[in-house]
């Protein structure tokens, strides 16, 4: 049964979960916060991939163990119960003797997917499911696409001139250019550091000659893939050669366990997902300079989406849109 303080300290044990962004993946993002008459008395969260889970966290950090068998614990995702990496966290659980769990999502993994509420539950423990079960999905919007969809969360990327521009007029040799300014280009390593891959496609690949690392913000590098109808072509050892049909590629990406990429290729590319309707969010860097000509960007008015930040940055604007079909919205109820 929900009590009024529930959603309070699942709020945390959200906030905190949100704290390893970028160092979990393929695990989910995780808090939990443990609570004994109405006062914390333990939290933690899932820091890195192989580390002890947020659960393991959150007891290792209660000084009297024995407030346990009179505390709740606020988790925003169902503990696991398999061995992985490391030992499950139901199992844990009942041996504290935890008497509440209150959960706000249900484990979409196969090798969870109500197995752990239900260990709980036959242990005799106390177990609320549902709580802010929206926010929850959202933060776990990469873990839940790759469970229920079978594909990783596509985020469209691109940079374009104030009147529209996203690529120069192309002659025989490369040529090098800067659209928009430094404070959104670290915008754009932050993205790299939050997502697990970035993907672009072959001719993309020989115009720009992109590193796609990320050297400006934090320290994780992005897995990254170029997509090519020649799987034999070899771009440098750190790039990986994909299909560039949608279906192939999604498949792909899906059997490497990728949950999250960047769709940072040039307009063909990125209108091969938007005209397909398949991907999740698009972030637009506007830069303050115009082009007399050059090659036009994509046009979000003629795709179904949402504006849902349009921001000034330093004379630059950043534009965030959503897919207005969200693909999770029907399991919103089931998580």
């Amino acid at each position: 049964m929900i009590n009024s303080d529930d959603s309070i300290y699942m709020q945390r044990a959200i906030q905190l979960a949100a704290l390893g962004i970028g160092n979990v993946q393929p695990n989910p993002m995780v808090g939990a916060v443990i609570v004994h008459h109405n006062k914390i008395i333990g939290e933690g969260w899932h820091k890195k991939y192989g580390e002890p889970h947020a659960e393991v966290n959150a007891i290792k950090s209660v000084k009297d163990l024995s407030l346990l068998s009179e505390s709740t614990m606020y988790v925003n995702l169902e503990p696991c119960s398999h061995y992985g990496k490391t030992p499950p966290c139901s199992e844990l659980i009942c041996k504290h003797g935890i008497s509440r769990v209150v959960i706000a999502n249900k484990d979409p993994n196969e090798k969870v997917n109500g197995k752990g509420i239900q260990q709980l539950k036959e242990n005799g423990t106390d177990v609320t499911t549902g709580v802010l079960a929206h926010e929850g999905m959202i933060l776990n919007k990469r873990f839940f696409t790759y469970h229920l969809l079978k594909r990783p969360y596509i985020i469209l990327k691109w940079a374009e001139t104030e009147n529209g521009y996203m690529d120069i007029k192309r002659d025989l040799s490369p040529q090098y250019y800067w659209i928009t300014n430094q404070e959104l280009t670290i915008f754009s390593h932050k993205l790299r550091n939050e997502e697990q891959a970035i993907l672009i496609g072959y001719n993309t690949y020989l115009n720009d000659q992109p590193k796609l690392t990320n050297r400006l913000y934090g320290t994780h590098q992005p897995y990254a893939f170029v997509t090519s109808n020649d799987i034999f072509k070899t771009p440098p050892t750190r790039f990986t050669v994909i299909p560039d049909r949608i279906p192939e590629l999604l498949h792909e990406l899906y059997i490497r366990k990728i949950q999250s990429v960047v769709i940072e290729g040039g307009k063909s590319t990125l209108l091969s997902f938007l005209n397909s309707g398949i991907w999740d969010e698009a972030i637009v860097f506007q830069g303050n300079q115009s082009w007399a000509d050059g090659l036009p960007s994509p046009d979000m008015n003629h795709f179904e989406s949402s504006l849902i930040s349009d921001k000034q940055v330093c004379g630059n604007r950043y534009k965030h849109y959503l897919n207005s079909k969200p693909f999770l919205e029907k399991y919103v109820s089931v998580l």
